[in-house]
């Protein structure tokens, strides 16, 4: 039997009026002034009139937005729960779509080879978030506002992102802060309260006059990002199998008389083999593959191909075994 790999439909829907879009975005300032000249304007305006999260450095998050998200993660692309507040309803669309962040710019629900594509972009997006924060930085830093001001700012800001890591990583999270308070809200922006959008444009105006010798000085501290995107991209053309793989599907698989439904790296990119493949693939065990190709052609005559073993090691179906 000769292997058909096809890329199947994913069985996690997402909700035409949410889609992706379960997530609230940090827009740093010069992002949301180049949003404000565009036409998501209305969307950032509201942001800011919100006030909750929103610093000189960007369009943010409270304490309470990340406990929100945390709370519809099993709602994500189902369900309004939580919803961008740039998206468009009566388009499905996004407003700010030409000035999106680097987390908006990098997500995809597939990959054209699974989990290896996976790994490039999230390397890219790693680099353009530390892009964008030292950007924001810069404006931050640039405009002349008092020590006490930026140290209240950027003491938000670490605080903000240490609550992010504790809730991607399953902790509890601390206290919720006052950062939807209108002392904060004093705190935060001093003497630009008020002329928040002023703000946001300056700092849109300062970054577009920016050289790309500006930014390299200062990323400087991030050269190791740049090396991961450079290796992911390596790894991208490299299609060289290892010498032993390891079948080993991932919850939410599934198999039917006629084909198997197979899920890997990620239950939005699954992949459909032909069901009589399934007595070769459970002979993936970690042994040397010559032996287990061999095998599968003689007990079960199913053809272990270069191209098929290829796809399921990417998409993480068969896995290189621990030593």
């Amino acid at each position: 039997m000769c292997a058909g790999v096809e890329r199947s439909a994913s069985q996690v829907k997402f909700s035409p009026d949410v889609k992706c879009c379960s997530y609230i975005p940090h827009l740093a300032n010069f992002l949301a002034g180049r949003s404000l000249a565009g036409p998501g304007r209305s969307s950032v305006v509201r942001r800011i009139h919100r006030r909750a999260g929103v610093t000189p450095l960007g369009l943010g998050l409270s304490h309470a937005d990340i406990l929100r998200m945390v709370g519809a993660q099993s709602h994500f692309g189902q369900e309004p729960v939580v919803r961008c507040p740039h998206f468009v309803e009566q388009s499905q669309g996004c407003a700010i779509w030409q000035t999106r962040n680097a987390v908006c710019s990098t997500w995809f629900c597939k990959h054209e080879r699974g989990a290896v594509g996976q790994r490039f972009w999230h390397a890219v997006r790693d680099l353009l978030i530390a892009a964008e924060e030292r950007a924001a930085h810069h404006c931050l830093t640039d405009a002349g506002l008092p020590d006490e001001q930026v140290s209240a700012v950027l003491r938000h800001r670490a605080q903000i992102r240490e609550t992010v890591r504790q809730a991607n990583t399953g902790q509890t999270l601390s206290s919720s802060g006052d950062d939807e308070s209108a002392q904060w809200y004093a705190r935060m922006w001093g003497d630009w309260q008020g002329r928040e959008e002023e703000w946001f444009l300056g700092c849109a105006q300062a970054l577009a006059s920016s050289t790309a010798q500006d930014l390299s000085s200062w990323m400087e501290d991030a050269r190791e990002l740049v090396d991961d995107v450079g290796q992911r991209f390596t790894d991208l053309q490299d299609h060289a199998l290892p010498e032993r793989l390891r079948f080993a599907p991932g919850t939410g698989s599934q198999a039917t008389a006629d084909v198997l439904r197979l899920v890997g790296y990620s239950p939005y990119d699954p992949l459909e083999l032909p069901a009589g493949l399934e007595p070769g693939l459970w002979l993936l065990d970690g042994r040397p593959l010559p032996d287990v190709i061999a095998q599968a052609q003689q007990t079960h005559d199913v053809l272990l191909d270069d191209a098929l073993l290829s796809r399921l090691h990417d998409f993480a179906i068969a896995l290189t075994p621990q030593p």
